[in-house]
């Protein structure tokens, strides 16, 4: 059984000490990165819930708390009724308020006792465990640019590449240090007025029939699918002469605030055929009104590989601004008084919440917070290059 463990957790650094074989790493002392504590027929493949149960039981009897982001519920019982959800869909990245809540439950845990650990998991405890961690890394204080928090998750959690790799969950990691250190504080609201395709996707020989898809807080709120394929726009190139092409044009207002989620499939004679997808926040939309994603820089983190588009193939989303006065650097409080009207009740909540958030932060000592112990503090070391750090990494308390 182990040994068919290993192989599902991959590249994962797995804890393999006093009869111990758990896909479980201290990314640091006190935060730790699991996969699901699995029951039934899943723990043949995964960490097994009574072996996870008792580890964790064992080594920080009454000093443990549980995030689980994976949105499938385990026997929390056999943790001390210590576990807390906070999920969102496998691949995506969450909503940005989340983050902000799940880092605030970490961080007052941390803060209540020095001995205190965290353990993250989501399913198999890579992306969205990694993408919440390296957002604590910022919240801790210890780290403030969110590469090197990528980073170091990295090389904490994976002998041999991985972290987190889906583009959009890095994307929100990066939204996440921005507002925190105050250079975001509220959405712009924008229409968006064109959508365009550099180079065309050669699914159908050199061609495409793309369909766009726009979806707010899981609601489609806008599809520019016909209602017969041969009505649907038709575009091709050879790619060599890098043409960008104009799918969308908006013939009604489509107002956009806050999280917002992209799909780009392919009407094919047989079936539809998913191209790529992504998500952004329009807090994040700069002056420009332009936002422009290479093929790197859209999800899934394998379609960067994808031998059906050019890799000069790009997504321009073009937007025309509602207001000329504020600015997502501005505060809500601060905004014009047709922002006021116009931002949505939800999301007046979402950022107000963030806000409140940073605000009654507990500004605990960075290092404190992550390691407990300062002299255990590697973050230095991992970053530097040629550092190889260790096989198994047990909690300062051991």
């Amino acid at each position: 059984m182990n040994y068919l463990r290993t192989i599902v957790s991959g590249k994962k650094k797995r804890l393999k000490e006093d009869g111990y074989d758990l896909d479980l790493s201290y990314v640091t002392q006190r935060i730790i990165a699991m996969s699901i504590p699995a029951e039934g027929i899943h723990k043949i493949y995964r960490n097994p819930l009574e072996s996870v149960s008792k580890f964790l039981n064992d080594r920080h009897h009454q000093k443990y708390r549980i995030l689980n982001l994976s949105g499938i519920p385990y026997d929390y019982t056999k943790f001390e009724g210590t576990v807390r959800e906070f999920p969102w869909e496998d691949h995506y990245p969450p909503p940005i308020d989340l983050l902000f809540s799940a880092c605030e439950d970490m961080h007052r845990w941390l803060s209540h006792d020095v001995e205190n650990v965290v353990s993250v998991n989501c399913r198999a405890g890579k992306g969205r465990t990694g993408t919440l961690i390296c957002c604590y890394l910022i919240y801790s204080g210890r780290f403030i640019d969110p590469d090197e928090a990528l980073n170091y998750y990295k090389q904490k959690r994976f002998t041999k590449g991985g972290g987190v790799t889906q583009p959009s969950q890095i994307r929100y990691v990066k939204y996440f240090a921005e507002i925190f250190h105050g250079k975001v504080k509220s959405p712009l609201i924008t229409l968006l007025t064109r959508v365009q395709l550099k180079t065309s996707p050669h699914i159908n020989g050199n061609s495409c029939k793309p369909i766009f898809e726009i979806f707010k807080e899981d609601q489609l709120v806008f599809s520019s699918k016909e209602d017969q394929r041969d009505r649907q726009v038709h575009i091709q190139d050879s790619w060599d002469d890098l043409i960008t092409h104009d799918i969308i044009a908006m013939k009604r207002d489509l107002i956009l605030q806050g999280d917002i989620l992209c799909k780009l499939s392919n009407w094919g004679s047989i079936k539809m055929k998913k191209i790529c997808r992504f998500s952004f926040n329009t807090g994040f939309i700069r002056s420009e009104n332009l936002i422009v994603l290479p093929k790197s820089e859209l999800d899934p983190c394998k379609f960067k590989n994808s031998k059906k588009v050019s890799e000069h193939f790009a997504v321009n989303l073009i937007f025309q601004e509602l207001c000329n006065f504020c600015t997502s650097r501005m505060d809500l409080n601060e905004r014009c008084d047709f922002c006021k009207r116009t931002l949505n009740p939800r999301e007046v909540e979402k950022w107000s919440r963030i806000k409140t958030i940073i605000l009654e932060r507990e500004n605990n000592d960075g290092t404190i917070s992550l390691f407990g112990d300062p002299s255990f503090d590697d973050v230095g070391a991992v970053l530097s290059e040629g550092f190889q750090p260790p096989t198994t990494e047990y909690g300062f308390l051991n």
